[in-house]
């Protein structure tokens, strides 16, 4: 599905952000984050991998669940993409990605570095 999408961007349009399987965002960050991304009118792949959660009140649930998430996806519908995964060698590798922000582990470096494309480090 991603791959399909990115065929469909411009040359050095878009930023992939991924974090990985071990780096969790709160839910502060990840709203600060989508809303980055919004604001900035780039086109974006991004990777919200399950389960991830946000407290929304007094209730916790799925990041995908969330108000927040779902207003946000259809605000940037057609702009952005949201996976749960994506095979960041291939992403990296194709055309359409012209930056990363990454958790910055060594193999997102090493497969960011060897396919030339910038990556912002998400402490």
């Amino acid at each position: 599905e991603c791959l399909d999408w990115l065929d469909t961007q411009e040359p050095d349009s878009v930023l992939y952000v991924a974090f990985g399987s071990i780096a969790k965002l709160s839910q502060e960050e990840f709203e600060e984050l989508a809303l980055g991304l919004e604001a900035s009118k780039v086109p974006f792949l991004l990777t919200v991998r399950p389960p991830q959660f946000v407290d929304e009140g007094d209730t916790t649930v799925l990041v995908k669940n969330s108000d927040f998430y779902k207003n946000f996806v259809e605000r940037t519908k057609g702009r952005g993409l949201v996976v749960s995964w994506a095979p960041q060698r291939e992403v990296l590798a194709h055309r359409a990605v012209a930056g990363f922000v990454s958790h910055c582990r060594w193999n997102s470096v090493l497969e960011s570095g060897s396919s030339g494309v910038p990556i912002i480090c998400w402490p």
